[in-house]
């Protein structure tokens, strides 16, 4: 069976109780950097949000082969004690204890022992018998003497434990806030975009809405997983996708403005003030790579758009394509206006590339080619 099979076939433990909005939302701000730190280290990732562990990154979302599981957990003040690591609450009913944190560490280990990259534990304060000034350590790094006493007390919880599945075991000091993650994220996120694509000229305020609501809606979805494309869908975040926001950030700041389009198009005053109205509303709506009903609508624009002639001016050709989309398009998208299908349109003149993906939007329509 492959790795991808046994993900999803494989029963995820239960949550033992409910996560509090801010530390939930904690797990998604630090899913979000880790996305960042991941996109040059990795050929392809998916990053999974509480599937088998609260964050798991998984080395390739077709074919994975390798796995590593964090769980993230935070603090208002002070540190992890061994102690606080090794405690076993009693269940619901009484009749026996629950894993530890790092008794559920372990259990992912051996339901995939030979996926196990690293097993981490991720907070927002440091472990108190750890390095505090280092990012990640493996606990076997520690003093000899607190490496025996936490080697003692996982062996206690599992008897199968060994020294070397030890040695998968990590601390991690998360760099955010837990109360003010996002103004670091947005940092981050800002020296991400630069780091890929340069100085260039975008929203980061919407952006950074965009793709940690993204994060959210992953760490949120329950509903059944029947299949690893269901997992990769519903519950993860790839690299294609990052580049898909990258892609747009890119087409965004190299579209031309509104006040170039609307030169080139006849509409009455009134309507070409409800699309521009669209467009600048669309524009930031585009990097949701996320938003299913979107995506089916504009790939069905760019399906027209390949059987049309770019010798048509930009408002006829608006029309035919809004012509024999419109039914689809409103059967897709709820409360659907005309203004705003035609801004999309534009948009995805304004973006074409023959291949039906998006492009870099470095031309003007004169020189787009069919």
């Amino acid at each position: 069976m492959s790795f991808a099979d046994k993900l999803v076939r494989t029963p995820r433990r239960e949550k033992s109780g409910e996560t509090g909005y801010e530390r939930y939302d904690y797990q998604a701000s630090w899913g979000l950097a880790l996305i960042f730190e991941s996109h040059n280290d990795l050929d392809d990732y998916a990053i999974a949000f509480e599937f088998h562990d609260d964050i798991v990154r998984l080395n390739s979302s077709s074919s994975p082969t390798r796995a590593r599981f964090y769980q993230v957990k935070t603090k208002v003040k002070g540190h992890w004690t061994l102690t606080d690591l090794t405690a076993r609450k009693q269940s619901k009913d009484k009749t026996s204890l629950l894993p530890s944190y790092i008794g559920k560490m372990l259990d992912n280990y051996q339901l995939f022992p030979g996926e196990t990259e690293r097993l981490s534990f991720v907070s927002n304060v440091p472990c108190e018998f750890m390095d505090a000034s280092a990012t990640v350590c493996c606990f076997a790094d520690c003093k000899a003497e607190d490496f025996a006493k936490f080697l003692a007390k996982l062996k206690h919880e599992c008897s199968s434990a060994s020294e070397s599945t030890a040695k998968l075991m990590h601390f991690v000091r998360a760099d955010l806030s837990l109360h003010d993650a996002s103004a670091h994220l947005k940092g981050m996120m800002q020296n991400f975009v630069t780091s890929q694509l340069g100085t260039v000229s975008y929203a980061p305020d919407t952006l950074y809405k965009t793709i940690i609501e993204e994060c959210r809606t992953k760490s949120k979805f329950t509903g059944s997983i029947h299949s690893f494309d269901d997992l990769i869908k519903h519950k993860a975040i790839t690299k294609s996708q990052v580049n898909g926001w990258l892609s747009q950030i890119t087409a965004s700041h190299a579209l031309p403005t509104w006040t170039e389009i609307s030169n080139d198009l006849t509409y009455g005053a009134m309507e070409k003030a409800k699309i521009a109205k669209e467009w600048h509303l669309y524009r930031t709506l585009a990097l949701g790579a996320g938003n299913e009903a979107i995506n089916r609508v504009r790939t069905r624009i760019r399906a027209e758009l390949k059987k049309l002639s770019f010798s048509l001016d930009l408002t006829p050709l608006t029309e035919d394509v809004f012509s024999k989309v419109w039914s689809f398009a409103t059967a897709t998208i709820s409360d659907l206006t005309g203004s705003r299908l035609r801004a999309m349109i534009i948009y995805e003149v304004m973006t074409y590339d023959a291949s039906g993906d998006v492009q870099k939007a470095d031309q003007k329509l004169a020189d787009a080619k069919p």
